[in-house]
């Protein structure tokens, strides 16, 4: 299935990953309408060029997400790309489960889950029925890691939810993108010691280094355009589940 002229909306795609998915999607020929949170941000993601629109969006409340897709109006495709930490800060304080602050654990769950749950929820009765949702998770579910219990009971439980969608949409398809270990311009600035555990544990892997942000926007892209997938969770970390 061809992108070209299909709008696809990307919530989170002002940076990181989502900006990347954006700009190939762009190279592809779609339309492709980019919803964020800070305003500096997606006034950078309207210069990637080609068919853009912008639209300021906190996707952890309901009530702006809402809205969000009554304005947009109708699209094909969707995808959420809410990191589980909103910023360094939060990911600092990441401890053993019985130790971490259990507001801070609703945090993370709420940008993790809730804001996808969101996007589906408000943006299914916009789409086109040839049209397909990309979830994000991560390779915790499989391969869990001390101190990230949130975010990793976060990702199970949107793989979870997927696979409901996946029957109660239909033929909307719904499929999950599970990274693993990814450079993006926001590990730059992760805490030295955690950095240090990231490079050991690639160095572990099949593909001893870190995934690449266009790596995983080529795959997010491939779950859109393959109207045989649905249902599909596709790990995308090196072989990292198998260490």
């Amino acid at each position: 299935m061809s992108l070209i002229d299909r709008r696809i909306v990307i919530i989170g795609g002002s940076s990181g990953i989502g900006l990347m998915t954006a700009k190939e999607a762009v190279a592809r020929g779609a339309r492709v309408v980019v919803g964020g949170r800070t305003a500096e941000r997606l006034a950078d993601a309207a210069k990637i060029g080609g068919n853009v629109e912008t639209h300021q969006v906190d996707a952890t409340d309901e009530s702006a997400m809402a809205t969000f897709f009554a304005k947009i109006g109708r699209f094909d495709h969707l995808a959420v790309l809410v990191p589980s930490a909103p910023d360094k800060s939060v990911s600092a304080k990441f401890a053993p489960f019985l130790d971490m602050d259990p507001f801070l654990f609703e945090v993370v769950f709420r940008n993790r889950f809730w804001s996808q749950c969101w996007g589906a929820r408000y943006g299914a009765p916009h789409m086109s029925q040839d049209g397909s949702i990309v979830f994000m998770s991560s390779s915790q579910p499989r391969k869990t890691i001390p101190r990230y219990s949130a975010s990793c009971v976060a990702s199970g439980a949107i793989e979870a939810l997927a696979r409901v969608l996946a029957i109660e949409l239909a033929p909307i398809r719904v499929n999950v993108i599970a990274p693993g270990f990814i450079a993006t311009p926001g590990t730059d600035h992760i805490p030295a010691e955690r950095r240090a555990a990231w490079d050991k544990i690639t160095a572990s892997q099949p593909v001893k280094r870190l995934g690449k942000a266009e790596e995983v926007a080529a795959a997010m892209l491939f779950l859109m355009e393959n109207g045989y997938a649905t249902g599909a969770v596709l790990d995308i970390d090196g072989g990292y589940r198998f260490t």
